[in-house]
């Protein structure tokens, strides 16, 4: 029986910035699937594997050029690709942009911001 539940691959190197995603999807378990990765090379083959429906990449592994995150979004186009950052909102927002992505958070709105993200995405799947 396949299942309904939204698959989130979080790709951070921080295992404290993972466990503390991880703790927030968990208030959600019936809705949301989490998988993860400390490293883009190891995300790239876990989202082969399960092919997530959301992908939220840490910013400080793509380097200045975005070129990971194209990477992604090239490799898996049906992915929602959100960019994580510790950087300023609006510095994340405009950096958001310049590496051809669309959504963005910044890691000290992670309580607060990705459940209603999340939710939004989810909504826009199951439409």
């Amino acid at each position: 029986m396949p299942s309904n539940k939204i698959r989130i691959l979080i790709v951070d190197d921080s295992d404290v910035v993972r466990g503390a995603i991880r703790a927030l999807l968990q208030e959600e378990q019936e809705r949301f699937e989490a998988y993860e990765s400390g490293d883009a090379e190891g995300a790239i083959e876990k989202a082969r594997e399960i092919e997530p429906d959301v992908i939220l990449l840490d910013m400080s592994l793509l380097g200045v050029s975005g070129v990971e995150s194209r990477r992604f979004r090239e490799s898996f186009p049906e992915a929602a690709i959100i960019l994580m950052s510790a950087q300023d909102p609006m510095v994340l927002q405009k950096l958001t942009e310049l590496a051809g992505l669309k959504m963005c958070i910044a890691k000290t709105e992670l309580s607060t911001e990705l459940l209603p993200m999340l939710e939004k995405i989810a909504n826009g799947l199951n439409t």
